[in-house]
């Protein structure tokens, strides 16, 4: 498949927004500034001219207008997320060294979110672009493609990408939790996961575990929180999955903290594990070499990301960096416990 090329363009001016508009200048700054002393119809007229135009407004001193920031905007699904906290931690490090500051924006999972807060962070003039994942707003995708500003996608592997991408296949994450059940004898599985719509990155690690469980002559049976990680939910979600398919014997987990949730249901139930059922999750949080017994789970490389991304995004504004090291699979590593 062959790589999308980023163009590069001269910024937009307030003057051609106003042109398209069919208004002054002076509306089309009033409306960026307070939206609601303009009529309707205007501020219609100029927001679809903005898209159109994939203008921004310079939120840079006129001084500077020409000139990039030292600012490199990141933006992250949940900053709650030990996960991303770590891979944040990493990179503002690496690059409050190298003279630059992180902004930071958390999407709640919402490419609409994202695509509001690319464009309030490219108003910056920002060094860099830091972003999650694979998943964007058409809007976004064609703001994108007409800026200057490098750009990361980080904590996914396996699509062409914008520009520069660092991480990992979670279908490969998903592949191999399947492939260490299949090992010890388990082919009637589920699998309980995060909402889909709010966790693509979820449903990759599905599609691997089925593939992979599916492949080899086993079965799987797929339950779905509606929407964050609930404890009392994933408690109801396992009781009824059991209820209703009791041949089940293992359970993957598309993260830790619902495998936890998992886990305390069937210490409820007293269901020996891993006798009765395996289980695993993905994440190797702090506490999965606490739980009893110790969880199975997948380590994804937090902190390696935030390092390469500080890396490539450093090489790339020195103009060091080759086309062919745009790319980075750091991969993943299967930790093995008892839950399993």
């Amino acid at each position: 498949m062959a790589k999308r090329q980023r163009r590069g363009s001269q910024r937009i001016t307030m003057g051609e927004v106003a042109r398209l508009a069919n208004v002054s200048p002076s509306t089309v700054s009033l409306y960026l500034r307070r939206p609601d002393e303009v009529s309707p119809q205007r501020a219609e007229q100029i927001q679809s001219a903005i898209d159109r135009l994939g203008y921004l407004p310079n939120t840079m001193a006129g001084g500077l207008a020409s000139s990039r920031s030292n600012v490199i905007g990141v933006l992250v699904p949940t900053i709650t997320n030990s996960f991303f906290s770590e891979t944040l931690e990493t990179l503002e490090r690496h690059l409050r060294s190298a003279g630059y500051q992180l902004l930071i924006g958390n999407t709640e999972f919402d490419v609409s979110r994202e695509e509001e807060l690319i464009r309030s962070i490219l108003s910056w003039n920002p060094a860099g672009l830091v972003v999650t994942g694979f998943l964007h707003s058409r809007s976004t995708l064609s703001l994108l493609a007409r800026t200057r500003t490098p750009i990361v996608e980080m904590w996914d592997f396996g699509q062409p990408g914008l520009d520069m991408v660092v991480g990992f296949s979670h279908h490969a994450c998903g592949r191999l939790i399947a492939e260490h059940m299949l090992t010890s004898g388990r082919r009637r599985t589920a699998f309980v996961s995060t909402n889909f719509q709010r966790d693509v990155r979820a449903r990759d690690r599905y599609a691997g575990f089925r593939d992979s469980v599916e492949a080899a002559g086993g079965t799987v049976e797929l339950c779905e929180l509606s929407g964050r990680s609930d404890a009392s939910e994933t408690g109801k979600l396992t009781r009824d999955l059991l209820e209703s398919h009791p041949e089940i014997e293992a359970i993957a987990c598309s993260n830790d903290m619902v495998a936890l949730g998992v886990l305390f249901e069937c210490q409820r139930q007293n269901i020996d594990i891993p006798g009765r059922l395996a289980l695993a999750g993905f994440g190797n949080l702090d506490f999965t070499r606490s739980t009893v017994p110790p969880l199975t789970t997948i380590e994804p490389p937090r902190r390696e990301i935030g390092q390469h991304v500080a890396r490539l995004l450093l090489a790339s504004l020195e103009d060091e960096l080759a086309e062919d090291e745009k790319r980075l699979d750091l991969g993943v590593r299967l930790v093995v416990r008892e839950s399993v």
